[in-house]
């Protein structure tokens, strides 16, 4: 019945895993070569685990095996146990493997082992796979999104900068057309300036000029008047003198009278003269203080030009600073940009290499199920022979190495689990 429940164990055992487990030694007195039973429970979470092969090793040798029923438990007898130290292990295709190394039996021991399921181990490494996947792509598509947004920035600044530079384009134009209309405002300006000056020089040439002339024919006058009166009286004296040699007086009176009313006429259009020549004087002063009234609102409309060119050289420069500026974000957008390319870049690179491990793993895993699969090939042709009966040493030590197979097996897929933890978690 035992040979029975150890090829039905061999029959549906499958090694995927290893994982040791130091249980402390239990030193018991036994007689030497002397038979010993054992039991072996098999758990998880509590519950028994049916199926599960059931092996005790002594010096690489299995010195007893068998198979857990459906209240997870194997017992097992040795029939010759010399106080040695062994190893029991216990297998299971949908558990972890338990094995407890310097392990000391003792009649009626009862050892008890929770198993841990590999699906469990599958389901956080493919969960910290799919973490890992997701938060990749949510960066990748970050990413895209950065990309995107930086192109559409940079359509943005562009636009801003083409828009900059035509209204730059204008204020400087508009002020390069003002300081041109300034210069010839300027210019007429100053020429008006000039006139107004060489007629102000004029006026006052001609005011000094005419005073002068009034003042020669005023003295003139005078003398002229002085003469004729010292005439006039020297004359008035000889008729005196005449009426004493009998000259008609009346006649001397009447000339006299005539000449006064002459000299008198010939004041008046002097006075007269002068009055005339004191209104020219007058209007031409008021023409030249005209034109310095209008070289004064000439020299106003100058510097309220001037005033206007300062303004538009403002403007230019406010528009210069302002497209520097918008070039200075544009070029830290511009970084910004590359520095996410670049690290988006780095990202892929690392999935790919990442991508590239994983599927190196996968290339792996894929031998050790297909190694496996032959294992399970070879494990029903020597259930067969169990069954034939016949050779039976010569299978046991084949059984043996078969175990010694799954075990080596089961090793390199522990260490590939352990790989691929190890990469999910960087």
């Amino acid at each position: 019945m035992k040979k029975a429940c150890f090829f039905i164990a061999v029959l549906m055992t499958s090694f995927t895993g290893i994982a040791n487990s130091n249980e402390p030694p239990v030193s018991i007195e036994i007689s030497e070569k002397t038979p010993v039973s054992v039991s072996i429970i098999a758990t998880h979470n509590g519950e028994p685990v049916q199926g599960a092969l059931v092996k005790i090793v002594s010096n690489r040798i299995v010195i007893g095996a068998g198979t857990t029923d459906a209240q997870g438990k194997a017992d097992m007898k040795i029939e010759k146990y010399n106080s040695q130290v062994v190893i029991i292990e216990v297998y299971h295709r949908l558990y972890k493997t338990k094995k407890s190394k310097n392990v000391v039996l003792s009649a009626g021991a009862v050892f008890t082992y929770p198993l841990k399921s590999k699906s469990e181990t599958v389901a956080e490494i493919a969960t910290e796979t799919e973490e890992k996947e997701a938060k990749r792509n949510e960066q990748i598509k970050k990413t895209n999104e950065s990309q995107e947004e930086y192109e559409k920035r940079m359509e943005e600044a562009k636009k801003k900068q083409e828009e900059l530079k035509t209204e730059t384009a204008a204020i400087v134009k508009k002020a390069e057309d003002e300081k041109k209309a300034l210069d010839e405002k300027k210019k007429e300006a100053e020429e008006a300036k000039l006139k107004a000056e060489e007629a102000r020089k004029n006026m006052e040439e001609q005011e000094r000029a005419n005073a002068e002339r009034i003042d020669k024919e005023k003295t003139a006058r005078e003398e002229e008047v002085k003469k004729r009166e010292a005439t006039e009286k020297k004359r008035l004296k000889e008729i005196e003198a005449a009426a004493l040699i009998e000259v008609n007086d009346n006649a001397a009176k009447k000339e006299a009278e005539r000449v006064q009313k002459e000299q008198k006429k010939e004041l008046e259009a002097a006075e007269k003269a002068a009055k005339e020549e004191e209104v020219r004087l007058k209007k031409e002063k008021k023409s030249a203080e005209e034109a310095e009234k209008a070289a004064k609102e000439e020299a106003k409309a100058q510097e309220k030009a001037q005033k206007a060119e300062e303004e538009a050289k403002k403007q230019a420069e406010k528009a210069r600073k302002e497209q520097e500026k918008a070039m200075k974000e544009q070029e830290k957008a511009a970084k910004l940009a590359d520095k996410e390319k670049k690290k988006a870049e780095k990202e892929a690179a690392a999935a790919a290499a990442l991508q590239s491990k994983l599927d190196k793993l996968d290339d792996d895993q894929k031998k050790i199920d297909d190694t496996r699969s032959g294992l399970e090939k070879e494990q029903k042709n020597l259930d067969k022979k169990f069954k034939k009966g016949k050779k039976l040493e010569k299978l046991k030590e084949s059984q043996i190495k078969l175990d010694e197979r799954h075990a080596k097996l089961d090793e390199k897929q522990k260490k590939l689990d352990a790989k691929r933890k190890k990469l999910m978690k960087n």
